[in-house]
């Protein structure tokens, strides 16, 4: 069984990948510890990635306040945040 604190981590982690995605798809841009969780996430993924250079360019581009692509958007919300919310952790 659970235990309280890793229940309490895995729920607050399913809320910080849920705040990114609702920002990304309002259009508004990522700041404070939103802007830092996503860019953890790039930053863990791009070293298990097959395509770190285009992990890399989507922080630059969140750090900038630039919209992501929709392809780029889509491996943010549906590939990485997915596959973190399913293991619990960055």
């Amino acid at each position: 069984m659970e235990d309280w604190d890793e229940a309490r981590e895995r729920k607050a982690h399913s809320a910080r990948c849920g705040h990114v995605k609702r920002r990304l798809f309002s259009g508004a841009p990522l700041t404070g510890k939103t802007l830092d969780f996503a860019l953890e996430l790039l930053s863990t993924s791009r070293e298990r990635s097959s395509e770190p250079q285009m992990l890399e360019e989507m922080a630059k581009k969140l750090v900038a306040h630039v919209p992501l692509t929709e392809y780029e958007q889509h491996i943010l919300v549906d590939v990485l945040l997915v596959h973190s919310k399913i293991a619990g952790r960055l």
